[in-house]
């Protein structure tokens, strides 16, 4: 019999006598099914060995036999999800709960961390939105940066411990001239999909990358043998081999162009490739063709937590959620100023009964659940920690606000992280720590001067009259930038100054 075919009359027998122990025949039962108590028989075998049900049977004429239906329906849901989730259909499991999405919670937090399977080692972790450009020649945020690094190579990269600049798929490299470099490739070098790296891979994935500022003075990318490559400059570089280890450098195929998912599933030479990247989940294998030393992790896959507090319990919300709101889009007030703060790291879980991993939600420190936990080891079992991280604010130097230090000092004070601090919650509050430069060793300081606003002597603006307006972007599915966007927008609304928001 069909798994469908036995789930439904499953749920038949559900909603006829629910999950209560009960006294039956085998004949009332058949009945309830309209079939023969042959049949009948073999559907409660069946039943039995997937764990949903317990027969007892007394056999002799007039002898009631004992049932329980052990499975409700969310149990039956979660189960058939749970299957889903191991053949890797995320996106079938969260469209077959439905309303019933926080269920999905335990079954993803069963899957996370790390396991074993026919020999073969998993790690599975979770993340906050999808990952779905890992292209490495395109804008990249912060984790994608870090994942490229394992699916591409580029001719050179850096030595992580020593910081030196050292070999990848360029095994030597010497400067001809002032304004040339021969770079000499490793031979059997192979692409995810088991072609051979060529010399037109190198010289594609370099000219594109000189469309780029940063490598602007690359002239020319020429072959110059069936193992090297000879790179012309317009000025001499003789750091070049460094700036090849820039992710923009990467090799990648000379027909990624025409691939229409290649920036969702690229293909690269790197020590893992990507299986599967959809909206739910992220899967990289080990690619046993890799030239280097092969991948310890047999397979790593990253989850996409979806946002599953539409369907909260109303009594699991935070006092003040509407019902059917989502708390995962509300702000997080857990980190600090741009360019003056330390914090506490990103959080995958949503406020659900349910923790999806050992990180708090941002909704969690919003509502000021987290004020009791200091990010010790010793925090919930040992598995929350908070990471430190920083957030800074660009100024767009061309714009004409900005293109003297005074006028750069005066939206420093306006926005002072102290000031802006203040604007959240007390139980979160200490969470913030203003920073003096982007990493803890370093120290910027600005050249002694007065602050003159930029607008004492502007215009009336077209779209707000009597009011100067900025415009401020940044990332969308990050909880966090909005809740500081809109404290910068008060910070600046105190000095007649209106801020258009913009998210990208």
């Amino acid at each position: 019999m069909s798994g469908r075919r036995l789930e439904q009359q499953y749920r038949k027998l559900l909603l006829q006598f629910g999950c209560e122990p009960l006294s039956i025949t085998l004949q009332e039962l058949a009945d309830q099914l309209c079939c023969t108590k042959r049949h009948m028989r073999n559907v409660l075998v069946q039943m039995q060995a997937s764990g949903w049900l317990r027969w007892q049977a007394e056999p002799g004429r007039g002898h009631r036999s004992r049932l329980q239906l052990l499975r409700n329906e969310q149990q039956l849901l979660s189960d058939k999800a749970e299957r889903l989730l191991e053949a890797g259909s995320f996106g079938e499991a969260i469209h077959l709960l439905g309303q019933e999405k926080q269920l999905i919670a335990p079954l993803l937090r069963a899957k996370l961390g790390f396991s074993t399977r026919t020999e073969q080692q998993l790690l599975r972790v979770p993340y906050y939105r999808p990952m779905l450009n890992l292209d490495p020649a395109t804008p990249l945020r912060r984790s994608e940066v870090h994942l490229v690094r394992y699916i591409f190579n580029g001719l050179t990269r850096i030595n992580e411990e020593s910081g030196a600049v050292e070999g990848d798929l360029a095994h030597h490299w010497r400067r001809q001239a002032p304004l040339s470099w021969r770079f000499f490739l490793r031979p059997g070098v192979l692409f995810h999909d088991g072609r051979e790296l060529r010399m037109a891979d190198v010289v594609a994935s370099l000219t594109r990358s000189a469309q780029w500022p940063l490598f602007s003075h690359i002239r020319q990318v020429r072959e110059a043998g069936p193992l090297s490559v000879v790179i012309e400059l317009a000025e001499p570089d003789p750091r070049l081999p460094l700036l090849l280890a820039d992710n923009a450098a990467m090799i990648v195929p000379a027909d990624h162009g025409a691939r229409a998912d290649f920036a969702s599933c690229p293909v690269g030479t790197g020590p893992y490739r990507v299986a599967e990247n959809d909206a739910w989940h992220l899967r990289l294998t080990a690619f046993d063709g890799y030239f280097g030393f092969r991948g310890l992790l047999d397979e790593l896959e990253v989850l996409m937590w979806p946002d599953l507090s539409a369907s909260q319990p109303a009594a699991e919300r935070p006092a003040g959620t509407p019902a059917g709101s989502s708390v995962q889009r509300e702000p997080a007030a857990r980190r600090g100023q741009p360019g003056h703060a330390q914090t506490p790291g990103r959080a995958f879980s949503n406020a659900t009964a349910t923790w999806l991993s050992s990180s708090l939600s941002d909704a969690d420190y919003a509502s000021g659940l987290a004020a009791g936990l200091s990010g010790a080891p010793s925090d919930r079992s040992g598995e929350m920690f908070l990471e430190q991280g920083g957030y800074f604010l660009l100024c767009d130097s061309r714009a004409p606000f900005w293109g003297r230090i005074e006028q750069r000092r005066w939206l420093q004070e306006t926005l002072d992280p102290y000031r802006l601090a203040q604007q959240l919650i007390a139980p979160i509050r200490h969470f913030w720590v203003p920073a003096g430069s982007l990493l803890p060793t370093w120290l910027h300081c600005m050249s002694a001067c007065e602050a003159v606003s930029p607008f004492a002597a502007e215009p009336a603006s077209a779209t707000a009259p009597g009011k100067p307006l900025l415009r401020l972007g940044y990332y969308e599915q990050h909880p966090e930038y909005p809740m500081l966007a809109r404290a910068m927008a008060q910070a600046l609304a105190a000095q007649g100054v209106e801020l258009e928001l913009v998210e990208m």
